[in-house]
């Protein structure tokens, strides 16, 4: 999802690539992978740039919704060993 949403920022394979210390090959495959799972083209792409498409748009609000809820996992279970004397 972090990758989804790093590329529909950018807009750019490379940079979103570079953003998330990938290779773009491996970027592209996890991207062509998210899309045969959902069965659905995410983003047009042309050879500098690339855009969401209409699934794309509506995909975006639950990709980040999944990340923000991640993120409070993570931040919540840091807590716990913290409080607790795990870490």
């Amino acid at each position: 999802m972090r990758e989804f949403l790093t590329l529909s920022d950018v807009k750019n394979f490379n940079l979103a690539a570079e953003k998330l210390f990938l290779s773009q090959p491996t970027l592209s495959r996890h991207i062509k992978e998210l899309e045969e799972e959902l069965g659905v083209q995410l983003f047009e792409r042309s050879t500098r740039r690339v855009e969401l498409t209409e699934c794309g748009q509506y995909f975006l609000p639950f990709a980040k919704k999944i990340v923000n809820a991640e993120n409070e996992y993570l931040k919540g279970f840091a807590a716990y060993r913290h409080a607790n004397g795990l870490e």
